[in-house]
């Protein structure tokens, strides 16, 4: 390839490394300065949050209840409120 006006090229090259000097000069000065970052949440939010997180804390398997359950279980006595589960499957919604 054949470039025949030599100047015209040299002058778009020191454009482009002109201004790849100014760009690094520019993200330098954005990292020199200092912004504190800011969320507020309203407090609907807030609150979502804090049952999230008491949930997460939580035990996943409460141990006296199955215990209890499994030995109401094995002796024969146990015997579910029917029509509580009944209605709390019918109050499920999808």
């Amino acid at each position: 390839m054949y470039v025949s006006n030599n100047s015209a090229l040299q002058a778009l090259a020191s454009l482009y490394s002109s201004d790849q000097a100014r760009s690094v000069k520019r993200t330098q000065q954005a990292e020199s300065t200092s912004f504190k970052d800011e969320l507020l949440l309203s407090q609907e939010a807030q609150s979502f949050s804090d049952m999230l997180h008491e949930l997460k804390t939580m035990d996943e398997v409460r141990d006296d209840k199955v215990a209890s359950l499994a030995q109401e279980v094995q002796s024969g006595s146990y015997r579910p409120d029917v029509s509580a589960v009944a209605e709390r499957i019918m109050n499920l919604q999808f």
